[in-house]
């Protein structure tokens, strides 16, 4: 699509490139016998000077070469984008996980805290070694998922 766009104003900077080049060049002398070169044509007895036509820059080829790498470049840099949008949504992911978990570990470490009895899920009563187990397991959980040691 950029090539459609890009070819044309292309082809025409070539254009006008060559025809500003392509002016005549005249060399006539003067009464005083001095030689004066110029682009545009004196009175009388100049003499035209014939130059090839200067080469140009570019070939159609090297054009379609050049937009060719332009397009990959816009397409890789659109990828990149692209990637880099879909690893900032997957690390927003990850840092609202990790909050979660960490604002559930600090709530079972406080109920674990203030509670002067503890049962786990299967009914069983925690012992006091125990407890102090699951409290230190819950402070290493909230120094994993929150990323600093205080627990509160």
């Amino acid at each position: 699509m950029i090539y459609r766009y890009l070819r044309f104003p292309v082809l025409l900077l070539a254009l006008l490139a060559a025809t500003a080049q392509a002016a005549d060049i005249y060399r006539w002398t003067d009464a005083q016998g001095k030689v004066h070169y110029s682009d545009r044509e004196p009175p009388s007895g100049a003499e035209k000077i014939d130059e090839p036509p200067p080469p140009s820059a570019l070939s159609p080829e090297e054009i379609d070469a050049r937009l060719d790498a332009i397009r990959k470049q816009r397409r890789d840099a659109l990828e990149t984008r692209a990637q880099a949008k879909d690893e900032q949504a997957r690390s927003k992911e990850e840092r609202d996980r990790l909050a979660a978990q960490c604002a559930a570990a600090r709530g079972q470490l406080q109920a674990t805290r203030s509670a002067q009895r503890i049962r786990d899920a299967d009914g069983h009563w925690y012992t006091g070694e125990e407890r102090i187990n699951k409290i230190n397991e819950l402070e290493a959980t909230i120094r994993e998922y929150c990323g600093s040691s205080k627990t509160r």
